[in-house]
């Protein structure tokens, strides 16, 4: 019950791994930078500052292409560890958008297999969207 539904932002950073990016909600959506995310438990929001929680095994990781929809990263580093790909990924701009301790980098796991077929390298254009995200908004702002 805690890992899926942390109470607080706090919680949430507590048990691990966690990209966190901030917008703006509003009427039950989330944007943030290239990202739209559903969040019906904040339909009454109204403009709200917001904060998404996102955990790096959540990220879709796909080729760039023109037009793609998500967040724009540069593959930094890749790890191959046995049956996982840890994927460090930088923002293309600078964004203040995506809050992490480590210089703005975005961490994505997904398993090594999907990473050798997707076929990248280090220094590729990747795009990233989240498969699953926990909005928090703002105390009393925008309801």
């Amino acid at each position: 019950q805690v890992w899926d539904h942390p109470a607080s932002p706090f919680v949430y950073g507590f048990l691990g791994d966690v990209n966190l990016f901030h917008g703006r909600a509003h009427e039950g959506e989330v944007q943030l930078e290239g990202i739209k995310i559903q969040a019906p438990e904040h339909g009454q929001a109204q403009d709200a500052k917001a904060m998404a929680y996102v955990r790096p095994h959540d990220l879709q990781v796909q080729r760039y292409v023109a037009g793609a929809q998500g967040l724009v990263v540069t593959l930094t580093r890749a790890l191959v560890i046995g049956p996982i790909a840890r994927l460090e990924l930088t923002p293309l701009e600078t964004n203040q958008a995506v809050d992490n301790t480590q210089d703005n980098l975005v961490e994505a796991q997904l398993p090594a297999q999907e990473f050798r077929d997707l076929g990248v390298q280090e220094g590729d254009t990747l795009v990233v969207t989240p498969r699953r995200a926990k909005v928090f908004i703002e105390e009393a702002a925008g309801v």
